[in-house]
């Protein structure tokens, strides 16, 4: 049976994001939680939600995780095999395997899994890209991991109008494109809006600064998303299960 455009678009993230985070694992910098600001367990529980999320959409793509079948237990057991063998061969690399780091590791599966027991692909993805924008943006200093100003600036552009499209999809299969314009670009702004704005008003108790640029970049995002898929690429977004 021939995938459908968004399983073949998952299996592609799948095998992508997978060998990116055995790379990002096995890297000897040792003070890279420091230079992004994170906790290192928050790393670790981020990158397995995303592995734990784009496994069970590879696998089985539209449903809803069952734990009454074999299939989520399967999955469960080989990210968490996995999740022993990347501690495990970190200690070559000269970096220390960690008890620790293996929890936040099955936590953030677990997360992921729950997520996706009681919520369909669409809403699952929109929760998942808000927790991780969310983290991203108060918790991590993304320039200083590489020393790079810009990449800050171009997470903000691709968060935001990646989360923007996600939800755009969302709202497809509720408001249909013939909507009139002005009502359909209030709601496709709505959602979006609404988590930058709980980015920057919950960033001072993290700590971190709103800066303009960035501000900026993201409403850049957001409006560049709203009108590219309604007026460019309309066909684009049009519901291909």
């Amino acid at each position: 049976m021939p995938l459908t455009r968004r399983h073949r678009w998952i299996v592609i993230i799948l095998f992508v994001y997978w060998p990116a985070l055995f790379i990002a694992t096995h890297v000897p910098i040792h003070d890279i939680g420091h230079r992004a600001g994170m906790s290192d367990k928050t790393m670790h529980f981020l990158a397995y939600l995303g592995l734990a999320f784009f496994a069970w959409l590879a696998v089985s793509p539209g449903q809803k995780v069952n734990w009454l079948k074999p299939r989520v237990w399967i999955i469960l057991t080989l990210v968490a095999f996995y999740g022993i063998m990347d501690e495990v061969l970190q200690g070559f690399v000269g970096r220390s395997a960690d008890v620790r780091d293996f929890a936040a590791n099955m936590i953030g599966v677990l997360t992921g899994l729950v997520i996706l027991t009681f919520l369909s692909f669409w809403s699952a993805a929109l929760l998942v890209s808000a927790i991780f924008i969310m983290a991203l943006s108060n918790m991590a200093r993304i320039d200083q991991i590489t020393g790079l100003p810009f990449l800050n600036v171009a997470f903000h552009f691709c968060a935001y109008g990646g989360f923007s499209l996600i939800w755009i999809q969302y709202l497809e299969r509720r408001m249909p494109w013939e909507t009139s314009p002005g009502t359909w670009f209030a709601a496709a702004l709505s959602l979006p809006a609404a988590l930058l704005i709980a980015v920057k008003v919950t960033a001072p108790l993290f700590g971190r600064p709103v800066w303009r640029v960035d501000l900026l970049t993201a409403v850049s995002a957001i409006l560049f998303a709203a009108v590219v898929s309604r007026f460019v690429c309309r066909t684009l977004w049009l519901p291909a299960e």
